[in-house]
């Protein structure tokens, strides 16, 4: 009688596992960096386009109240203290009423919009909720000013002091002047400051240096992630 013996598929040794483990560990720890650089592209061209629709509602809220959003109540649409509160004058105004991730730029204080803007988001505590703006704002500003200053500006690193985050988009900042015109700027890593040259290089913030801001001027800034 013939015996037929069956041949056994022979699977990986624990070595070869251990191998093939190491080598997805390498390529993963090669790709990070990569992925890690274009998120942070990706993030400094949404806060560029963000910035960009922000200075067409800038631009009609001006043509329609004679003024840039203010601090305070005189535009007709209340007081507003933060810049959350600044930009849901848009609305107010008529000239938006779409996404509020509109005023998102991802900085460390933020998170991604809901796309939940209430019933009336003027007043509505769901439109841009705490966390869902990224961009600081330049009150007390008008066309009339130098064109070359900022009206909105991100990434900021806190939400109480004009200093910008190095991380969120790899070094890198916008801003959004008077003129209509958004900039891109590097970071200053000593300060978290962004530099321009008036002559010498000042802070772009810095009222005494760099002597084109109006006494009006106020800066505003968003309400944090809870």
């Amino acid at each position: 009688m013939k015996i037929t013996k069956t041949k056994l598929a022979k699977g990986f040794t624990l070595v070869e596992l251990l191998v093939v483990i190491a080598i997805i560990a390498a390529l993963a720890a090669l790709s990070t960096p990569v992925v890690l650089k274009q998120q942070k592209k990706a993030s400094l061209a949404q806060g560029v386009n963000n910035a960009k629709q922000i200075s067409y509602l800038m631009k009609d809220f001006e043509e329609q109240n004679g003024v840039y959003p203010t601090v305070d109540a005189t535009d007709g649409y209340g007081a507003a203290a933060t810049s959350d509160l600044i930009f849901k004058k848009f609305y107010a105004a008529g000239n938006w009423d779409g996404d509020e991730e509109v005023f998102y730029a991802k900085t460390p204080f933020t998170i991604k919009p809901d796309g939940d803007e209430g019933a009336i988001p003027a007043t509505d505590v769901l439109c841009l909720a705490p966390g869902e703006c990224g961009f600081g704002y330049s009150a007390g500003l008008s066309s009339s000013n130098n064109a070359s200053l900022p009206l909105v500006y991100a990434p900021l690193l806190t939400t109480a002091a004009m200093t910008f985050d190095t991380q969120s988009w790899g070094g890198s900042a916008c801003y959004l002047e008077i003129s209509g015109a958004v900039k891109t700027i590097g970071i200053n890593g000593i300060d978290n400051s962004l530099r321009v040259t008036r002559g010498v290089k000042v802070n772009l913030f810095d009222s005494v240096a760099n002597t084109d801001w109006p006494a009006a001027h106020v800066p505003v800034y968003p309400v944090p992630k809870p």
